[in-house]
């Protein structure tokens, strides 16, 4: 398994926010029931990467995804802070994936669906550095 769980600083939410590597889809500001599933985090190349956001709980799901990159988030009230980003595969055990969420106090798994090798370098030197 490839992981990348280098401590990283917090991330205010907020679509305002110029600074912000992730944030809400302003889109969906208005809807209480699409907002909180999904969100996007800019890469090292500027990209944005469109999110489906799942929550702890839910590692069955992310388990059987085969082309993604996942990202563990913790998140504190409105602050999101991703503690690792992985590339998802086939295969990847269910409770190995509750462990990790614990230990590193996981609260959602955000899941980009992609086959772009590329994606994930970006989205990791953005998120881990």
């Amino acid at each position: 398994m490839q992981r990348f769980a280098t401590p990283i600083s917090s991330l205010r939410i907020g679509r305002k926010s110029p600074s912000a590597r992730g944030q809400e889809l302003d889109s969906l500001v208005e809807s209480d029931v699409l907002r909180n599933r999904f969100f996007s985090w800019r890469g090292l190349s500027g990209q944005r990467y469109v999110c489906s956001v799942f929550q702890s709980g839910e590692e069955g799901f992310i388990a059987d995804v085969t082309s993604g990159i996942v990202i563990g988030v913790a998140r504190e009230g409105v602050t999101a802070r991703p503690v690792c980003v992985f590339q998802a595969r086939e295969g990847r055990a269910r409770g190995s994936l509750r462990e990790m969420a614990r230990q590193l106090r996981i609260s959602e798994w955000h899941v980009h669906f992609t086959t772009d090798p590329e994606a994930l370098r970006d989205l990791a030197g953005s998120l881990l550095s």
